[in-house]
């Protein structure tokens, strides 16, 4: 998603450094503004006599996110409002990066001028709780009713020491969006791509076939999604589980080739940013794109004349026979600590993330696919979708839910794809994959302290 990451507002690699280093450097740090931790209120017999009766929910709302997470929290409002008509919403749709530089700048104030709800990335969550550990509300009370309900791998990220932090929203199994018409004049059958190497192999029958397409949209200096990717397929991230580097592993090595062989294969539309990837799809200058299911809202919400045009494999395996399924994105709402009306933020986060109706209308709008597994009961999963080739896509979506390989996120996540962006810079100019990864994997090291997964060879 909500995770291009992931994706959006990408002159990410200095600003990636910038955000990493305060996040470090902070802990602890003596001269940040105290902040209290906006504790539950604990209902009381005095207070609240019978347990049937809920307060009622008055006030102001101010809620940051990006994108269409933005877009569909605001359609939310009319179905929270008809349960709580006193409580006012305003949505702020704001830069992904510069909702975290926002974050950073109110966090060290203290708490001053942040909103009452935000919308973080899963992977993000716990560096800001490391460098502001009071920052964020403790929803713990509130919160673990619901961890039954939720994606396990999803709802693990958002527990921080023990502290539900946030909540989790959507998941993000990912798949190939093609142009069915660019295959169809190219005469290559979409399931015939099993693997990578079979996607550049048919990448250059359709870029003949179709004069002045590539593959894929990319921007070189700010986007390592599909290094993720195919990370994930192997069930591998920038660190390990005990938290040491792994981009000196096989895998590792493996994504960053693939990467140079499209390049090479001339099959990679360089851009900047992703608006100028969402027009390369919007504008036929691109055959496919690997990415999340989100990736479906972005491509409805930009391109609706292109309905019946697009449609949705899973990605090719490294190896034939491999691993199709992975990742991409995943995020959460949570309350910063000094909001005035906690209450009142809590609900909406109820309404949207913890009901069948405020998951799916996000969701069936906006491509947000929900982390709250009952939401998938609705007959909508399994329906044909009019703008994939009348296809029942979701379900290729959810049935990869089960096979997902967990990643591990940690407080150096800013700086391990900082890195993981100078080596692909590096490569895509020719350099040896293998070097590029082990140099800026032993910068990564002396940074943070931490070990690598495969040690360096001995000079």
């Amino acid at each position: 998603m909500t995770g291009f990451k992931t994706a959006t507002g990408w002159s990410m690699y200095g600003l990636w450094l910038l955000l990493g280093g305060l996040l470090l450097a902070a802990c602890g740090d003596t001269t940040t503004a105290p902040l209290t931790t906006n504790s539950i209120p604990v209902t009381t017999a005095a207070s609240n006599p019978s347990p049937t009766v809920k307060p009622v929910l008055k006030g102001d709302l101010l809620v940051w996110a990006w994108d269409n997470a933005a877009k569909s929290l605001q359609a939310n409002i009319a179905g929270f409002n008809k349960l709580h008509p006193d409580v006012k919403i305003t949505v702020e749709e704001i830069n992904r990066l510069d909702v975290y530089a926002r974050l950073t700048t109110g966090l060290t104030a203290g708490g001053i001028g942040l909103p009452d709800v935000i919308s973080l990335e899963s992977e993000r969550l716990e560096a800001v709780v490391t460098k502001f550990p009071e920052g964020l509300a403790n929803l713990t009370e509130k919160a673990s009713v619901y961890e039954k309900d939720f994606d396990a791998n999803r709802w693990a990220k958002s527990t921080i020491k023990n502290r539900i932090r946030a909540m989790p929203w959507d998941i993000g199994p990912t798949g190939l969006f093609y142009r069915l018409d660019m295959f169809q004049k190219a005469n290559v059958d979409p399931g015939s791509i099993e693997t990578w190497e079979d996607f550049i192999n048919a990448g250059k029958k359709i870029q003949a076939a179709n004069p002045g397409v590539k593959m894929i949209a990319l921007d070189p200096a700010t986007d390592d999604t599909l290094f993720r990717m195919i990370m994930n397929q192997q069930g591998a991230y920038y660190f390990n589980k005990t938290g040491k580097i792994s981009l000196t592993t096989p895998e590792a090595i493996n994504a960053m080739t693939i990467i140079q062989k499209l390049k090479a294969a001339d099959l990679i539309l360089n851009v900047q940013g992703r608006a100028n990837q969402v027009s390369a799809s919007k504008h036929g200058q691109v055959a496919t794109q690997p990415s999340g299911v989100w990736w479906s809202g972005t491509l409805m919400q930009a391109a609706p004349e292109l309905s019946g045009k697009w449609d949705v494999s899973l990605l090719p395996a490294v190896t034939k026979g491999g691993n199709r399924v992975a990742n991409l994105g995943g995020s959460t709402l949570a309350i910063p600590s000094k909001t005035k009306n906690f209450e009142a933020a809590w609900a909406f986060i109820e309404y949207t993330l913890a009901t069948k109706e405020g998951q799916n209308n996000t969701f069936k709008n906006y491509g947000i696919m929900p982390g709250y597994l009952p939401a998938h009961s609705d007959p909508f999963y399994s329906a044909p979708q009019v703008y994939f080739n009348n296809k029942p896509i979701w379900k290729t979506f959810t049935d990869q839910i089960p096979g997902i390989k967990p990643v591990f996120y940690n407080v150096d996540n800013p700086l391990g794809q900082a890195a993981v962006l100078e080596a692909q810079a590096e490569v895509l100019k020719g350099a040896d994959p293998k070097t590029a990864l082990e140099q800026v994997a032993d910068e990564l090291k002396q940074k943070t302290g931490r070990d690598l997964e495969v040690p360096l060879p001995k000079s």
